[in-house]
């Protein structure tokens, strides 16, 4: 019985210096992995949030509907993102399984690339005219919504 109150207590102080997971909220900006990408949406695992303050558990899903991607017609998820690709996004609802995530603003899209087809990182210097980036490795061409830097 001694050896199960420790084994409590022990539990307990773990419990204690655990940080509590704070509430993502609708219009905060957050980073994350583009998982899954389908003909209509990309799934994102939510990394972070820029204000530094959330803290997230690795089971934090986005998703970011074909229509959300840009404000012009994007007729694929695959013509902006690929698997891998840090974006960021904004968060437009909350639902009980995921957070709806938007991209459709300047600032806001894939921050860090990598070729479709050698998987080397992109380099934002090789970004050509209309969103497409050749890779400096194998020298493919390819289009990516990505994210404008402010300065």
């Amino acid at each position: 019985m001694q050896n199960l109150d420790l084994k409590i207590q022990e539990f307990n102080n773990i419990l204690k210096n655990i940080k509590k997971k704070e509430a993502i909220n609708i219009g905060d900006t957050v980073y994350g992995e583009v998982l899954v990408i389908k003909d209509n949406l990309i799934v994102v695992g939510v990394n972070g949030c820029l204000d530094n303050k959330k803290v997230l558990s690795p089971a934090d899903m986005g998703v970011v509907f074909v229509k959300n991607i840009d404000s012009k017609f994007i007729e694929s998820p695959q013509d902006c993102f690929a698997k891998g690709d840090i974006i960021l996004a904004k968060v437009s609802d909350i639902s009980p399984f995921e957070y709806k995530l938007v991209t459709n603003y300047p600032e806001l899209g894939v921050i860090k690339g990598h070729c479709k087809k050698c998987k080397q990182t992109l380099d934002r210097k090789a970004l050509l005219v209309d969103g497409k980036i050749q890779c400096l490795n194998c020298g493919t061409q390819q289009t990516k919504k990505f994210a404008k830097l402010v300065e």
